[in-house]
């Protein structure tokens, strides 16, 4: 393949008659110029088509890479939204757990105070029975006494 230089160093022979160059050495010389230029231009042609394909292949993957960037955002978002939503449910169901503790301690102190009350209540009647069944007995013993006397 001809360079730059080898067409600039070029030196035709001069013809025999006049001060021209010989056509043939000329002609032989724009062939090879011809051929050369004519697979640099097939060469530069495929060049620019795989340039062109890879421009196209560059561009279609970073379509990818777009959408998947959308993705992984549109997925970080959902993460995050349902994160928020998890933390919400999770802080009512701590508050509501509270609430339920709350009142069911409630419920405990009252059921724990009614059953005071009610042991209460049964230790004033077991007095009382006492009372009743010592008089009773007191009363029992006062007449087997007296029969006694008589």
């Amino acid at each position: 393949m001809l360079t730059p230089l080898d067409i600039d160093n070029k030196t035709f022979k001069k013809t025999k008659i006049g001060n021209g160059y010989d056509i043939n050495d000329v002609e032989d010389f724009l062939v090879k110029v011809m051929d050369d230029y004519e697979s640099l231009f097939k060469e530069n042609a495929e060049l620019k088509d795989k340039v062109n394909n890879m421009q196209e292949s560059v561009k279609y993957y970073k379509s990818i890479e777009e959408g998947i960037n959308k993705t992984i955002e549109n997925a970080q978002s959902q993460a995050d939204n349902i994160k928020e939503v998890a933390m919400r449910e999770a802080e009512s169901i701590r508050k509501e757990a509270e609430a339920d503790s709350k009142n069911a301690l409630e419920n405990l102190k009252q059921e724990i105070t009614k059953a005071e009350s009610e042991l209460e209540d049964k230790r004033k009647q077991m007095q009382i029975y006492k009372i009743r069944v010592s008089s009773m007995l007191q009363a029992q013993l006062n007449i087997i006494n007296d029969d006694r006397d008589v």
